[in-house]
Parts: structure tokens; sequence; C-alpha cells
């Protein structure tokens, strides 16, 4: 029997996510079950557990996975020369965001449902560090790049890092519940976001 390489593996359980992701968008988390998954994937049953032991296993490895794309992206920005402004970062994450999701009442689930599965809560909350950080290290750089002393420029980073996620999370909960929202207003509106 030929061995299944770690790249397959990875793809195949990407493949299971998306699909997750899309019955989520019909019938919400709760109301989607291991059958819709398997019938969506066009997977077998064991296929799917092969990778996953339950529903639950599938939505932490897909926010997961958002997140780190998410930390991925600011990664790649960060390493830029000049760095790029603020608002132009966020319009990036957006933008990928959008692009990965689709359906952003996915993500507004996923929280809530964070408030209630402790491990879910605990991989929701240590990604969201890591990406709090990696958003605080690129300011100070930004704000260094831009003339602020280094003595000022990481506690100033500290203090907007939240205010970059806030503004993430208000564009994600604004496109879940308002149903005239303009998306792409709001990110071209983004990118005039500056700091001081």
């Amino acid at each position: 029997m030929p061995k299944v390489t770690q790249e397959h593996r990875d793809a195949r359980r990407l493949q299971i996510a998306v699909a997750a992701l899309r019955c989520f968008a019909r019938s919400g988390i709760r109301g989607t079950t291991m059958a819709d998954i398997i019938a969506e994937s066009g997977l077998s049953a064991g296929a799917i557990y092969g990778h996953f032991a339950s529903k639950e296993d599938i939505v932490r490895a897909a926010s997961r996975e958002i997140l780190e794309n998410r930390i991925a992206e600011v990664s790649e920005l960060a390493a830029l020369s000049p760095l790029p402004a603020p608002g132009a970062v966020l319009n990036a994450i957006l933008t990928g965001v959008r692009r990965d999701v689709g359906d952003p009442r996915i993500l507004v689930q996923v929280w809530a449902e964070a408030m209630t599965d402790p491990v879910l809560h605990a991989t929701a909350s240590d990604t969201m560090l890591a990406f709090r950080a990696l958003l605080a290290e690129y300011l100070t750089d930004w704000f260094v790049e831009h003339g602020v002393p280094d003595a000022e420029a990481r506690p100033r980073a500290s203090r907007y890092a939240p205010l970059m996620i806030s503004l993430i999370q208000g564009f994600i909960v604004q496109s879940a519940i308002i149903p005239d929202f303009d998306g792409d207003g709001y990110l071209e509106a983004i990118e005039g976001f500056a700091l001081s």
C-alpha cells in the first residue's frame, strides 16, 4: 500500500474543514451533523473519522486554520521594507477572512461556541494572543520606522494592537448581522486608518 504523505493528509483535512464551513454557513454549527459534513465533502465516513474524531474537532481545526492564515499574512507583511501602513495590513487581513470564510456568520458562531467549549476557547484564546502579539511587534516596528523613539514604540503598539483586532471583529460582526453592510466600503475606509 502506498504511503500517504503529510501534504496529502493536510490537504484532506482542509477539504473536510472547507466542506464543514459550507455546512455551518447553511445550517449553523449546532444544526450541522457529521452526516451532513460527510455528504458535503464527498468522502466516506471512514475518511472523515480518520482525520477528525467529532464535529467539534472539525470546528476547532477550521477556526485554527483561519487564524493561522491571518498570522501568516501578517508575518509576510511585517517582513516587507518599508512596512505597509496599518490600514493596508487590516485590509489584507479582512480580505483574507472574506476569502477563507465566505460567510462571516460562521466566525460569530465559532466565537459563541468558544464560550461553552473549553478546548475551542483555549485554542481561540491562544491563537488570538499570538495574533495580538504579532500585531504589536509589527506596530512597534512600524512606529520606529516612522520616527517614534524605541522607548515609546512598544507601549504604543501594545495599546493599538487590541484596537486593530476590534476593527477586524467589528467588520465580521457587522457583515454577519447588518443586511446592507457595505463591506467593500469598510475595507476602503480602513485603508485610511492612521495611528499617531
